[in-house]
């Protein structure tokens, strides 16, 4: 899996790329600090599996360079990770053909969540979220990724999260980022509280 990450301040990039291999074990993180690197990057490597993109650095204008970006990369899901809070920006990208927005200031498993969301076909925007916004929960179990309903249907087998990891060959780190988004998602406290209501749902 090749993951490019741009964004011009090294301290994010490395700790946007320590998540990102937690989450992706066998990702190479490709680093790019500008639009030259940027674009560099794009013109040698093959296909990429996921850009996480910062909306503001040198050289990049997101609203005019951002449709360009994604007619370069028709198939690659482009997430942008920013501290913007410019609704005009972020629905404009959103309108250019982003997968989603994350604001930098959303907690980290909410940032996990998304980027796990968005390899899973959803399209999302995480604004900025103080401590006193709560994800609202939902009964509906169309709410939650194809990838979150495997997680929950092996919760509804007892199994652990080391269990879970090896049935479906993504990493514990991962798996507890989707039960966690999923508790969020259908507003449940507790596991075994998941496992009642997959089984309440014919889940077995």
């Amino acid at each position: 899996m090749k993951i490019l990450l741009v964004d011009d301040h090294p301290v994010f990039r490395s700790g946007m790329a320590i998540m990102m291999r937690n989450l992706f074990a066998d990702a190479e993180i490709i680093e790019a600090g500008d639009r030259a690197g940027l674009e560099r990057e794009i013109e040698k490597r093959p296909p990429l599996d996921l850009v996480v993109l910062d909306l503001l650095f040198p050289g990049f204008d997101a609203i005019k360079d951002f449709p360009a970006l994604r007619q370069k990369l028709p198939l690659s899901p482009i997430i942008a990770v920013s501290m913007t809070h410019d609704n005009a920006l972020i629905d404009s990208v959103m309108a250019a053909g982003a997968n989603a927005f994350v604001s930098k200031t959303a907690r980290p498993e909410d940032i996990c969540a998304a980027f796990l969301s968005v390899m899973d076909g959803e399209t999302l925007v995480v604004r900025s979220s103080g401590p006193a916004e709560i994800a609202q929960g939902s009964d509906d179990l169309s709410s939650l990724t194809p990838r979150q309903l495997d997680v929950l249907r092996f919760i509804a087998r007892g199994l652990s999260n080391k269990e879970i990891a090896r049935e479906l060959d993504i990493s514990p780190y991962t798996v507890r980022i989707h039960v966690s988004a999923l508790l969020r998602t259908l507003d449940l406290s507790s596991r075994s509280a998941a496992a009642s209501f997959a089984a309440s749902r014919g889940f077995s």
